[in-house]
């Protein structure tokens, strides 16, 4: 069972997403696939030998392939590990170890030699020759990348003027006068009311009752939006999960015995090559690679604790909204012989002056336009922290030109 560690999706360096995008393929004469290795059907070591063969795309060369050098990224150690392929174009290095053997540089000082492994896999057991395991670690997870924040518009209506004021004062004198109610009956639509008429001839402290009319400002009222993330975001979340298969994970396994030299290679040691573990060097802490190690570098961390999250998504109150009402006041019954005029949500109420004494038989009101506001999104934003800790380096040889 894996190490119960926690990983990201995205390897620092050196580890990649396994999209083939073709490969050759090995044959003898017509015999496609002949030069499988025993026991692989033809058809896994190479699985398209020719375009129409996959018309779903290529498919991936398996590692045991002796062709699976010719594929693109992730390939196997062999492919990277200095000829453990035994093969010419990689130098033929290979033969001068025991066994098939890797032949390579000896380790700089303060740095290790290993068997190193990486993948989404269980890792297999250390090689025989490297049977302890030296450390086990994951990549730093890739930024955590948050969708952007919207809102929707808000659901709301403009409610036309609820309280009309008749006074006995003129509009020059606010706090004058006698005050009358002339307002409409409850959830009025704004067709013709003619409740509360005022008569020309009637008085209040002496004087006629009408000489001005100040009416509210319609009432904007408009729900909270909801929020939205835009769109999907980019990638999955890249939290840490203990234990998935989501998370790759590195190995590097050593040997209490310094690794044997090659026959014939002043600074060179034999070291394993197999399909899972190449050879490498090691180190504590996060380095570049020495001179003669220009191959991949992995920082792997023994620690990783991912506390990052995207905040919520919210919406500020609606802002900016705005209504117009045009109204009409009324001389004569059934809503005949008018005044008119405007006024808009937010305003100070306005004050229209009469002539004194003027008969107010009824009233009419028109919504002529309504503007929803907006609302400012706030939220998705990456919150927490990831902390890591314990890195090791470690660098692999140059495939052989």
């Amino acid at each position: 069972m894996r190490k119960a560690v926690a990983a990201a999706l995205v390897i620092v360096v050196g580890w990649g997403a396994a999209v083939f995008l073709g490969a050759a393929c090995g044959y003898r004469g017509s015999d496609v696939g002949g030069d499988c290795p025993p026991g692989l059907p033809r058809n896994e070591c190479c699985p398209c030998p020719w375009p129409e063969s996959c018309p779903d795309g290529p498919e991936p060369i398996p590692w045991d392939c002796p062709n699976a050098c010719d594929g693109p990224p992730p390939l196997p150690p062999k492919c990277f590990d200095g000829g453990a392929d035994g093969g010419d174009a990689d130098g033929g290095m290979s033969s001068l170890c025991p066994g098939g053997g890797a032949c390579v540089d000896k380790a700089p000082e303060d740095w290790r030699q290993g068997a190193f492994f990486s993948d989404w896999r269980e890792p297999p057991r250390c090689p025989d020759d490297t049977p302890i395991v030296a450390f086990e670690g994951i990549p730093a997870p890739p930024p955590l990348l948050c969708g952007a924040c919207s809102c929707d518009e808000p659901e709301g209506t403009c409610k036309l003027p609820e309280t009309w004021t008749v006074s006995s004062a003129g509009c020059d004198d606010p706090g004058g006068g006698v005050k009358t109610n002339f307002d409409p009956s409850t959830n009025w639509d704004g067709t013709c009311n003619q409740d509360k008429a005022i008569l020309s001839a009637t008085l209040c402290g002496g004087v006629p009752c009408v000489r001005s009319i100040t009416i509210s400002p319609p009432v904007i009222e408009e729900q909270p939006c909801k929020a939205h993330t835009k769109g999907d975001p980019a990638q999955e979340i890249p939290k840490v999960w203990h234990g998935g298969w989501e998370t790759p994970l590195g190995r590097v396994c050593e040997s209490a015995e310094p690794w044997p030299s090659c026959p014939k290679q002043s600074g060179k040691v034999c070291g394993p090559a197999s399909d899972d573990y190449a050879s490498c060097i090691f180190r504590e802490g996060e380095h570049l690679c020495p001179e003669g190690w220009g191959g991949e570098r992995h920082v792997l961390y023994g620690v990783v604790k991912d506390e990052r999250e995207c905040s919520a998504c919210t919406c500020g109150p609606p802002t900016g909204a705005t209504c117009q009402v045009e109204w009409h006041t009324y001389h004569q019954p059934a809503c005949s012989m008018d005044s008119k005029g405007y006024v808009y949500a937010g305003m100070d109420a306005p004050c229209h002056d009469f002539m004194p004494g003027t008969q107010l038989s009824g009233k009419t009101a028109e919504l002529l336009n309504y503007t929803k506001g907006t609302c400012t999104p706030t939220g998705g934003a990456v919150v927490g922290e990831l902390t890591l800790d314990k890195p090791v380096t470690v660098c692999c040889a140059a495939p052989a030109s």
